[in-house]
């Protein structure tokens, strides 16, 4: 009994070290949609990219807040743009690489980029919901084991346990 204990508590364990490998990493690829749909709204209301960069923070949730609060406080700063757009990249990574250098490019070249931002933010969102539908499809399967170990052994002592021992109780009297 103490062995299988162990075993199955062995096993929680490395599944969720090896599920949770990275949580910050998932968190920030998870919330990098919000960001390029904020800098969006913001550069098609007007701003330009470090008014954008500068106002994004409001509508985030950390960690991706503190990141681009970080960048936003160096734009106030007076550090150049493209210094402090391009610090983006380490703390965030490849996912943010499109965005990043769409933004460098409307710096450097000063035009408009009103369709790439259209279009990367489309494609973010089809990243989420493709990456939500992958969730939901290992749903049913992280479900498994509190299904096997909670539900199924509770309906077998409310329902099935009461039944036998009426059984025995009658056979014993007869």
């Amino acid at each position: 009994m103490t062995l299988t204990i162990i075993l199955i508590a062995a096993i929680t364990v490395g599944l969720l070290k090896r599920r949770n490998h990275n949580p910050v990493a998932q968190q920030l690829v998870r919330q990098l949609p919000e960001f390029i749909d904020a800098v969006v709204l913001l550069m098609f209301s007007g701003s330009t990219p470090a008014q954008a960069l500068i106002a994004a923070p409001t509508w985030l949730e950390p960690p991706l807040h503190q990141i681009v609060n970080d960048v936003a406080q160096q734009l106030s700063r007076g550090n150049r743009f493209s210094e402090c757009v391009t610090a983006l990249r380490g703390p965030i990574g490849p996912p943010a690489f499109p965005l990043v250098e769409a933004l460098l490019s409307a710096d450097r070249d000063g035009q408009s980029i009103a369709s790439v931002l259209d279009r990367l933010s489309n494609e973010s969102r089809a990243q989420r919901r493709r990456q939500l539908d992958a969730d939901i499809r290992r749903l049913p399967v992280r479900l498994t084991i509190p299904l096997v170990c909670c539900i199924l052994p509770s309906f077998v002592l409310l329902g099935v346990v009461p039944m036998i021992a009426t059984a025995l109780v009658h056979l014993g009297r007869s």
